[in-house]
C-alpha cells in the first residue's frame, strides 16, 4: 500500500495549524466604561454585534460552477441525443 504523499501531508499539518490558531485565538473584550458615566444600552450596540459574525457562506462560487456544469451536461445530452437519431 502507497504510503501518503508529502502535500497531503503538508495540507493537513497547515490545516490542522489554522484550526489550533482559530481556536487559541482570544474572545474580544469589551471595551470599559468609566465609573462616572451610566451605561446605556441602545439598539446600535446589538447590531454591531450581529455585524461581527463569520459570513454562513464558505463557498460563494458553487451555484455558479453547479449552473455552468447543469448547462454543459444538458448541452451533452442533447448531442448524444441528436447523434443517436442520425446515426
Amino acid at each position: 500500500m502507497p504510503k501518503k504523499s508529502r502535500r497531503d501531508k503538508a495540507s493537513r499539518s497547515r490545516k490542522k495549524r489554522m484550526r489550533q490558531q482559530a481556536i487559541s485565538m482570544p474572545a474580544t473584550s469589551p471595551v470599559a466604561v468609566p465609573e462616572d458615566r451610566p451605561v446605556v444600552s441602545t439598539p446600535a450596540d446589538s447590531s454591531v454585534a450581529t455585524k461581527t459574525k463569520a459570513p454562513a457562506v464558505k463557498y460563494p462560487y458553487v451555484a455558479d460552477e453547479m449552473r455552468q456544469i447543469g448547462i454543459l451536461a444538458g448541452a451533452i445530452m442533447v448531442i448524444l441525443v441528436v447523434l443517436a437519431l442520425v446515426l
